[in-house]
C-alpha cells in the first residue's frame, strides 16, 4: 500500500519511530483486514476495495506489515521492490521467521547467490543492534509476530522472575504494532508500553503501533539466545522457549537499491 519513493536517510527505525510519534491515526490491523501507512504527504490508496484519499501520517498495522512499510518508505521500495528480495509482498511474521532462520549467521560463509535472503541470523544476545528484526513464528495456537529492534540490549540484574539457572536476562527495546500490550508498567518506567495507560487492572491498551521492551534469555557462558518473554514483567509462567514459541533475530543484509520508476532517455 506505498508506492515507490526516493530512498531516504533515515533508517526503518526511524520512520518506525516518526510514525508513532506523528500518527493522525494508527489503528491495529485485525484478521482480514489490509494493512496500509501514509507518512508526510496524504496519499490516494485502495483500502478494502475503497479509494480514497488517505490523511498524511495515518496507518492500519500490525507486525509484519509494519516492518515492511517503514523498511520501504527508508529504502525507497514500491511493493515490486519487497516481492524481488522476498518473493511475496504480503509477508507474515511466520514468512518473515522462515526467512531468517534459513540465513547464514552473522559473520558466517555468505550462500550462493540464488540463496541469498537478505536478512544474516544473529545467535548471540550481546551482538543484537539497533535495526534488527526479531520474528516469532506460527504455531498451532499462536500466529506469530514482529519487532523492530530499536537499540542495543541491557542486562537485567538482579534477574527478575522467571528466572533459570545458567542463564542470562537481556531488555531489548522494540518499535511494534499490536493489540497486546508489552507489559502494564507505568508510563515513566524504562519497559513501559507506550500504548498502554492505567493500572494493571482497569488500564487501557490502545492497539496499534507503539514502542515497548521485550526480554530475551542467553546462555551465561556462550551468550547464545535462548526463549523470551513479552514484556519485562515479573511472572512465573511467561517464559516462552524455542519449542513453544520458536523466533530469530535477523539483520537485514546488503538490500539492494529500489528499482528505478523513471522512463530511460530517449535514444541519442
Amino acid at each position: 500500500m506505498l508506492g515507490s519513493a526516493s530512498a531516504s536517510a533515515k533508517d526503518h527505525v526511524d520512520w518506525a519511530l516518526d510514525f508513532i510519534d506523528s500518527s493522525a491515526s494508527n489503528e491495529f490491523a485485525g484478521t482480514g483486514e489490509q494493512c496500509f501507512m501514509t507518512w508526510e504527504e496524504p496519499q490516494v490508496l485502495s483500502v478494502d476495495g475503497v479509494t480514497a484519499e488517505v490523511p498524511a501520517w495515518s496507518g492500519r498495522t500490525k507486525g509484519a506489515c509494519f516492518f515492511i512499510m517503514s523498511l520501504q518508505k527508508s529504502k525507497g521500495y514500491a511493493e515490486s521492490d519487497i516481492r524481488k528480495i522476498w518473493g511475496a509482498y504480503g509477508l507474515t511474521s511466520d514468512n518473515l521467521f522462515d526467512w531468517i532462520n534459513m540465513s547464514p549467521a552473522t559473520g558466517a560463509p555468505p550462500p550462493s547467490p540464488d540463496d541469498e535472503t537478505s536478512f544474516r541470523r544473529v545467535n548471540r544476545a550481546l551482538d543484537i543492534q539497533r535495526g534488527d528484526v526479531l520474528a516469532i513464528g506460527a504455531t498451532s495456537t499462536y500466529a506469530g509476530h514482529t519487532v523492530i529492534i530499536a537499540g542495543p540490549v541491557k542486562e537485567i540484574f538482579p534477574q527478575i522472575l522467571p528466572r533459570y539457572s545458567g542463564t542470562k536476562q537481556y531488555a531489548v527495546p522494540i518499535v511494534d504494532s499490536t493489540s497486546s500490550s508489552h507489559g502494564c508498567l507505568a508510563e515513566d518506567h524504562e519497559y513501559a508500553d507506550s500504548r498502554w495507560d492505567g493500572p494493571c487492572t482497569g488500564g487501557n491498551m490502545e492497539a496499534g503501533a507503539g514502542t515497548a521492551t521485550m526480554r530475551l534469555y542467553a546462555d551465561s557462558i556462550t551468550g547464545y539466545l535462548l526463549g523470551y518473554t513479552w514484556s519485562v514483567t515479573s511472572s512465573t509462567t511467561s517464559y516462552y522457549s524455542p519449542m513453544t514459541r520458536p523466533y530469530r533475530v535477523g539483520r537485514l543484509f546488503k538490500l539492494p537499491d529500489a528499482a528505478s520508476t523513471e522512463d530511460p532517455p530517449p535514444p541519442p
